[in-house]
């Protein structure tokens, strides 16, 4: 009995040697520069700046409603600039390159898990939809809304996946400076060019706040809008979610920095804030 078990064993271990020896190849240490999420596929042709697919398609982003389809084998490389990490960004990709800022529209969650603030992207356009919402551009694809208006909207998460390439550089971008309340002055941000870029706001302070005033009332269902001290009117507001994970905490009384994702909305200029720590208390 006892030379049939050790028989058994060396079989078994032969058996295991031979089929690791007939595997071969297929076993082979993972290629650590091939992404789990998108597409390892895309290649770095056809590149064009943001700067250049916003002039190629100018009208349709400068005109409500308008969109295009992409039928060129073009691409854009860009870093991540923000995420749903905190809910106030949802369902958008803001990137960014050296000439300017695009949102992509995307139906999914969790962005934050696979693309943190930093990761360098390249997106293939190819069959995707080039357009705006409230003139702000985006890429995506045509969605009808409740009013029956159709625009560059979300498109799916498996498309998506088929569109986009990690590229797995991480770069770090510096937020321009949108504005000083210090100075008073106006924006020298062009309306057309830079909508979507990281920006930071400096020396303000938010209008008509008490010690009770939070970023937005989570029991509520929409977004709110603050505005500053420094400048006349509503043409520059923080804008929050009353989803986001810091909605209910308590808006800074006095004079602070705050960092966001500085979008385009019709003639107005919308400051995302991608978590609380873009604001900084002075």
């Amino acid at each position: 009995m006892k030379a049939m078990k050790i028989f058994n064993y060396i079989m078994s271990a032969f058996a295991c040697v031979m089929l690791a020896s007939c595997m071969g190849d297929s076993y082979d240490e993972p290629d650590l520069k091939q992404s789990p999420y998108g597409n390892n596929g895309i290649n770095e042709e056809n590149i064009i700046s943001i700067a250049q697919l916003k002039e190629m398609y100018k009208t349709n982003i400068l005109t409500s409603y308008s969109y295009a389809q992409v039928t060129e084998d073009l691409k854009i490389k860009g870093v991540v600039t923000g995420n749903d990490i905190s809910g106030n960004i949802y369902n958008e990709v803001p990137i960014q390159d050296e000439t300017g800022a695009i949102i992509i529209a995307v139906a999914q969650g969790g962005i934050y898990g696979y693309l943190p603030v930093g990761t360098e992207i390249i997106v293939s356009l190819k069959d995707l939809y080039v357009g705006n919402y409230g003139k702000q551009a985006e890429v995506g694809v045509p969605t009808t809304n409740s009013s029956g208006s159709t625009y560059v909207g979300r498109m799916s998460r498996m498309l998506w996946n088929d569109h986009f390439k990690i590229t797995g550089v991480m770069k770090n971008v510096e937020p321009e400076l949108f504005a000083d309340g210090a100075t008073g002055a106006a924006t020298t941000w062009n309306i057309d060019a830079d909508g979507g870029k990281l920006g930071v706001i400096k020396n303000v302070s938010i209008r008509n706040v008490t010690p009770q005033s939070v970023y937005a009332e989570p029991s509520g269902k929409t977004s709110v809008s603050w505005y500053f001290n420094e400048f006349k009117g509503t043409s520059i507001m923080i804008y929050n979610s009353p989803y986001c994970d810091f909605a209910s905490k308590v808006l800074p009384q006095g004079k602070c920095n705050i960092t966001g994702i500085v979008k385009r909305y019709n003639n107005y200029w919308e400051i995302i804030i991608r978590d609380e720590n873009d604001v900084e208390e002075l």
